[in-house]
């Protein structure tokens, strides 16, 4: 069989994400939380350590008022803090509550259930086949993040 090129590769990668994504974003917003994708990705940046307001918005290519909307929303929940910093008034630290890791856990769970639905129609190789293609791409993102950093 000839090696696929790394284009098409690229071009089914660029297929599948999106549609994985209404997958996943379907099954958040019809979940007992009525959450968002964005609401996730905060939180999981949020569980690694806290962030600046301004570094939550830079990340998900926002503009300020956009994430401190998204973040009242959060705050109302009760999945996040936000506080002044002592040091510089002009910059807010958003925290994860334990209310909101543990709303975090249930929805990834949940989602992983659903995603192990579809996934259930696959035979015990061709799991096995995707666990390693996952692995495979996960290695080559991690490597090209931080060459990026590095630079």
């Amino acid at each position: 069989m000839a090696k696929r090129s790394s284009i098409e590769l690229a071009h089914q990668t660029i297929g599948i994400v999106p549609f994985v994504m209404r997958f996943m974003s379907a099954d958040l917003r019809n979940s007992k939380y009525g959450a968002l994708a964005g609401h996730v990705s905060i939180l999981g940046m949020l569980e690694q350590r806290p962030y600046t307001m301004k570094e939550l918005a830079e990340t998900h290519m926002v503009s300020s008022p956009t994430m401190s909307s998204t973040v009242t929303t959060l705050e109302e929940r009760g999945w996040l803090t936000r506080e002044r910093s002592v040091d510089d008034r002009r910059v807010v630290w958003v925290t994860i509550t334990t209310d909101g890791q543990a709303a975090l856990d249930d929805m990834r769970g949940q989602t992983a259930e659903k995603i192990a639905d579809v996934l259930d129609a696959l035979s015990e190789d061709d799991q096995a086949k995707l666990a390693d293609g996952f692995r495979l791409l996960l290695g080559a993102f991690a490597a090209s993040i931080e060459d990026s950093h590095s630079l």
